[in-house]
């Protein structure tokens, strides 16, 4: 299959994706490799015969933090990160009695608590909230990081030209606001995977501000959220459709209790593959 018979996809990756000991370039190449393995997967064919040409936008050694992102770096992660990730057991539903107890390592605590709620293996919580949470922090409190993260996207754009542009987790943070921030060439399908785009006070309070209400992006004919009801990082459920006006679906389907948040997972699932399909 020649490149010119293939569809142009952009990715946009999420957290947990630094690739040490890789220059930038190569560090795309792997990612974008990995995506397209997935696509290929969720279509029923091989990877050599997917009908999509898949690039990456990366932007995760821009936001490099201090600690490891390993599952037991919660209590090294600065006070503010900290104090997000007892937001977001909040706005998971912890009541304040129940946070207000947390006096010694609060974001160990709020962790647990999530990872008891909703069943969830205590080791890999720890790890997601350690990852996302820092580099949230990372992208929202650092000017400087924020601006090369979102250069990365919007020079990625002008690259690639794509017909398609996937993004997942912070990364659709990174991509809404690369969108609205820049000219880029035109888009006909955003998929969101995985979004914390309308998780209240710790992302959507934080986007960048833009002529008009929040909506989707300037260039992009369509826009399409999907959701594993069970990603307690896609919060709140149908957040993004009532937060964001001109949203063309949101959909929702499982991707695995193990595979919540994992970019791979999504790209493999049945509701993306056919999201993919109609725009063959």
């Amino acid at each position: 299959m020649t490149d010119s018979d293939t569809v142009p996809v952009l990715g946009v990756h999420g957290v947990w994706n630094r690739q040490g000991g890789l220059e930038p370039q190569a560090a795309a190449e792997r990612i974008a490799g990995w995506w397209r393995d997935a696509i290929a997967a969720g279509l029923g064919r091989p990877a050599e015969e997917t009908p999509f040409q898949v690039m990456m936008a990366y932007y995760a050694h821009h936001l490099r933090t201090r600690t490891a992102q390993g599952p037991d770096d919660l209590d090294d992660l600065d006070t503010a990160t900290q104090a997000d990730i007892v937001e977001w057991a909040r706005l998971l539903g912890a009541e304040e009695p129940v946070v207000q107890g947390w006096l010694t390592a609060p974001a160990r605590a709020a962790v647990s608590w999530v990872a008891t709620r909703f069943g969830l293996d205590h080791v890999l919580a720890r790890g997601l909230a350690a990852a996302f949470f820092g580099e949230l922090g990372a992208y929202f409190t650092d000017p400087d990081r924020r601006a090369a993260a979102r250069t990365q996207v919007t020079e990625a754009l002008h690259h690639t030209r794509p017909r398609v542009l996937i993004a997942h987790s912070l990364g659709s943070a990174v991509a809404y606001e690369a969108l609205w921030a820049a000219p880029h060439p035109p888009i006909e399908l955003l998929i969101t995977l995985g979004s914390p785009l309308a998780m209240p006070h710790l992302v959507f309070d934080r986007l960048a501000p833009h002529p008009g209400p929040r909506r989707k992006p300037p260039g992009v004919n369509q826009w399409i959220n999907i959701t594993d009801p069970g990603d307690i990082i896609a919060i709140p459920a149908g957040g993004v459709r009532t937060r964001f006006a001109e949203v063309t679906s949101d959909l929702s389907n499982a991707i695995g209790a193990f595979d919540f948040h994992r970019s791979t997972a999504y790209l493999k699932n049945a509701v993306t593959a056919a999201t993919l399909t109609a725009y063959l």
